[in-house]
Formats: structure tokens, C-alpha cells, sequence
């Protein structure tokens, strides 16, 4: 049951992005210099922290849940730097997609020592489960 929580937590914040994104000609106040980039990696951040969450609560190692979000926020900020060359007003930015990967990364990150430190978090199938030697 947490994995389609977790799940649907995760497909309604990429299509918050995806929203976000497709607005032309961003009217947001940017109240210093790297602002954009801060909302990026903070956006990213809280993709990669749902997505591992997911991908943990499927049984995937640690390990092999924070992979796979770091691939998944990187192809997504790729795919949505690329959609935004089209919209008025937004442009594709290398940076851009740097700081995506990088709050993704964070994201995952912390979504495994949010696990560590409530293991609640998942299911009591996924917590009892037996771990590899190193984890």
C-alpha cells in the first residue's frame, strides 16, 4: 500500500514541476543572484527524496534505491531543461539541470537517513528484510 502512496506522492510533484515549468515568461521575483538555481535544487531535492522512498518501499537495496533516483532526476531535468527551449520566455540552461541533479541527489540521500532514523517510513515487510553484508 506505501508503494502506490509513495508512488502517487512522487507522479504529483513531477506534474507540479512539469506545471511549474510550462508557465511562458515566469513573472517570479528572483531576489538574488542564483535564486533559480536554489529553487531547482530544492524541487529536485524533494523529487529524489520521493523517489527513493518509492523505490526502497519496492524492495530495492539502499543503495540501488538512490541509483535509481539520481537517473530518474537526471533524465527528468534533462527531458524538462529540453521542453523548456519551447516555452516563451524559459530557456534550456545547463546550470539549470546541474542543480536539478545535484537536489536530486541530496533528495535521495536523505530520504535513506530519513529511513535510518524512522524506519517507519517503510512498510514492516521492507524493514524486517534481510540486508547484504556492508549495509
Amino acid at each position: 500500500m506505501r508503494r502506490r502512496v509513495y508512488f502517487a506522492m512522487l507522479a504529483g510533484w513531477v506534474a507540479i514541476l512539469i506545471t511549474l515549468t510550462s508557465i511562458p515568461n515566469p513573472s517570479f521575483p528572483m531576489s538574488f543572484h542564483l535564486s533559480d538555481k536554489l529553487a531547482h535544487f530544492g524541487f529536485y531535492c524533494v523529487a529524489g527524496f520521493l523517489c527513493a522512498l518509492w523505490r526502497r518501499e519496492c524492495g530495492r537495496d539502499r543503495e540501488g534505491a538512490i541509483l535509481f533516483a539520481i537517473v530518474f532526476v537526471a533524465f527528468l531535468g534533462a527531458l524538462d531543461e529540453i521542453h523548456q527551449q519551447w516555452i516563451p520566455g524559459r530557456s534550456l540552461e545547463f546550470l539549470d539541470w546541474i542543480a536539478d541533479v545535484s537536489g536530486g541527489t541530496a533528495g535521495a540521500l536523505l530520504s535513506m537517513a530519513a529511513v535510518s532514523m524512522f524506519p517507519s517510513l517503510l512498510s514492516r515487510e521492507i524493514q524486517s528484510a534481510p540486508r547484504a553484508i556492508g549495509s
